[in-house]
């Protein structure tokens, strides 16, 4: 079967690490090196440069592998979307639950102590503070889930990498806080964590799911997540999948991943995006 000539791999980015061993056995090194020191902050490797041994790679790509990793790509996307939309759902009705519980206890006291409002006030106060130190205490154990995570997002798609940013510990931390704090009364919202959330998501998935077909004997990275550009990919659709949760507008998420999250593009991302946010 014929190879690719260079210009047909120019929209298509999927390098990975097990692909560069034969080729720069200096690179993965380095690259592990890098993996392994979360604590640095330092640039990410968004730019392509067109070496000798980057074209002996991309010459070994064949049309149909070429299709078949597009593939790949098109239903990580949508995987993204749909769990994106399920934590959404499942921090909604965490808020609905724990209110109901608040206001159902509050009242029953109401009833019960007609002759004062003290005590349904000392329930009502007591529900509040024991949500917000939960979400406080889980803004402890990870400080990363502070804030709405915009800054941090945006960060990292205009290639700064911040650790532990976009790690699955980091989500579920960042889910609990939310739910906690709108439940106990807080002035914040879903929507500036649900971009984080999304992003989060976008790295998380991707990258389990390689580990996961690795320990199943599968030798490659599945969707490539060892290359800075596909990552970078992946956490943009999840960001726009988070605006498109948070907001129900999923025009309205892949403008703001277009716009103001990333400074890196291109039309095919455009289009992965809007199958991401399409369930929406």
């Amino acid at each position: 079967m014929a190879s690719l000539r260079n210009d047909e791999w120019r929209d298509y980015d999927d390098v990975d690490e097990n692909s560069f061993t034969e080729i720069s056995p200096l690179l993965v090194s380095q690259k592990r090196e890098q993996l392994s020191s979360p604590s640095i902050i330092e640039s990410l490797d968004y730019d392509r440069c067109p070496n000798e041994p980057y074209m002996a790679f991309i010459s070994t790509k064949t049309k149909s592998l070429v299709r078949w990793l597009n593939l790949k790509d098109w239903i990580m996307f949508g995987v993204i979307g749909i769990t994106t939309g399920v934590v959404a759902f499942a921090i909604d009705m965490g808020v609905k639950y724990l209110s109901e519980a608040k206001f159902h206890t509050t009242f029953s006291f109401v009833s019960e102590y007609s002759d004062t409002i003290m005590v349904p006030m000392m329930i009502y106060v007591a529900f509040s503070l024991l949500y917000c130190l939960i979400a406080a205490a889980a803004v402890a154990v990870t400080p990363e889930a502070a804030g709405s995570g915009i800054p941090e997002i945006k960060c990292y798609l205009n290639g700064i990498r911040l650790p532990k940013v976009v790690r699955i510990k980091t989500l579920a931390c960042k889910a609990f806080g939310v739910l906690f704090s709108v439940a106990g009364g807080l002035p914040c919202g879903k929507e500036g964590p649900m971009i984080h959330s999304g992003a989060a998501l976008g790295a998380g998935i991707p990258e389990g799911l390689s580990r996961l077909l690795k320990k199943m004997g599968y030798t490659d990275s599945f969707f490539g997540v060892h290359d800075d550009r596909v990552k970078r990919d992946f956490i943009s659709a999840g960001a726009a999948a988070g605006v498109s949760a948070a907001f129900g507008a999923p025009l309205g998420g892949v403008l703001f991943s277009l716009e103001e999250g990333s400074s890196f593009w291109n039309q095919a991302l455009t289009w992965k995006t809007v199958s991401t946010v399409s369930g929406f």
